[in-house]
């Protein structure tokens, strides 16, 4: 909950979950992990990046299915099919420093059972969600050990015409990153970010990248996770890891909670299989298991109706990447 000042402005609250960045190092290619949420790309930011003259782009296409799981406690159950694409541009801006656009969507399909009872009064408590983001990040290389970088977002996500009618939320933040050792970096800063329903929530950032050899490597692939990933060479790449997501969305106004907030949070656990066949495309092929999922429900002030784990079930995702 909030903490609310005599004037009304409601105190941030602090996040028990952090947001990690991957940041990769110098100009060493990488791919990484698919997700069907855009997601700013900062390994520009890391010490001894390679300074260019052109403008770089990176378009990607992703998809997922999350098989049927029944909900606990609760009649029903849920199966999830997402997708979505995203474009980086990436720029070189004065001596040192660079900029890199981001923007792109997701669209989410829930499909419930006719039996679920998830929100007051029964029913489907939403089905198609949309999601939109665009986003900055701006890095500066003050030395071949030491960087900052600034970023920001806004985003849109609801049910139909919610998405932009009251879905609005956004933020910014910044951090640096430091190279320990030739093969391992450190990253650490700060996002705030507004709220669905009021308010503020602050993620510390801590991204971590360790080349333990040329063929293994321990990141977090610009995501809160941590994966482990083994590249026997230039076309192929095997990655084992885990990682956190949470969306929230706004609803209808015809929905059972109208103006609602709705959440999802998961914790799949993944095994990918990259093929790069040039090195400007790269699919990618993920198996896994989500171990946790929770779905609630909150009126438009943010207060929780209910809540309803899922039960654990298998997933399965592909992802292409096509660099300019």
């Amino acid at each position: 909950m909030t903490t609310s000042t005599p004037n009304g402005f409601a105190l941030p609250k602090i996040s028990m979950a952090c947001l990690v960045l991957h940041v990769a190092a110098g100009a060493v290619a990488m791919a990484q992990e698919p997700t069907t949420r855009p997601r700013q790309d900062i390994q520009g930011a890391a010490p001894g990046f390679r300074q260019t003259t052109k403008l770089n782009a990176v378009l990607t296409f992703d998809a997922t299915y999350r098989f049927r799981g029944d909900l606990k406690d609760r009649p029903g159950d849920v199966s999830v099919f997402r997708g979505g694409g995203s474009l980086t541009l990436t720029a070189p801006v004065l001596e040192r420093n660079r900029l890199s656009v981001t923007m792109g969507t997701e669209q989410s399909y829930y499909d419930f059972s006719g039996g679920t009872a998830l929100v007051p009064g029964g029913g489907r408590p939403w089905r198609h969600i949309q999601s939109y983001t665009v986003g900055a990040n701006f890095s500066t290389q003050w030395s071949d050990k030491f960087s900052t970088f600034l970023l920001g977002s806004v985003d849109f996500s609801g049910e139909k015409s919610a998405a932009f009618s009251n879905g609005f939320t956004g933020g910014g933040g910044g951090g640096f990153i430091v190279k320990l050792t030739d093969t391992f970096d450190l990253g650490a800063g700060v996002i705030v970010r507004s709220r669905l329903g009021g308010g503020a929530t602050v993620f510390p950032i801590v991204g971590v990248d360790w080349r333990i050899t040329s063929q293994w490597r321990l990141s977090n692939e610009n995501q809160p996770g941590l994966y482990l990933s083994y590249t026997p060479n230039e076309r192929w790449r095997f990655s084992l890891g885990a990682r956190y997501d949470r969306r929230e969305f706004r609803l209808e106004d015809d929905n059972f909670v109208p103006k609602g907030i709705g959440r999802d949070e998961q914790v799949p656990v993944t095994f990918g299989i990259d093929y790069s066949p040039e090195p400007t495309i790269t699919f990618q092929l993920r198996v896994g298991a989500m171990v946790y999922q929770n779905l609630q429900v909150r009126d438009q002030n943010r207060n929780k109706l209910v809540d309803s784990a899922v039960d654990p079930g298998l997933f399965i995702s592909g992802g292409l990447v096509l660099k300019f």
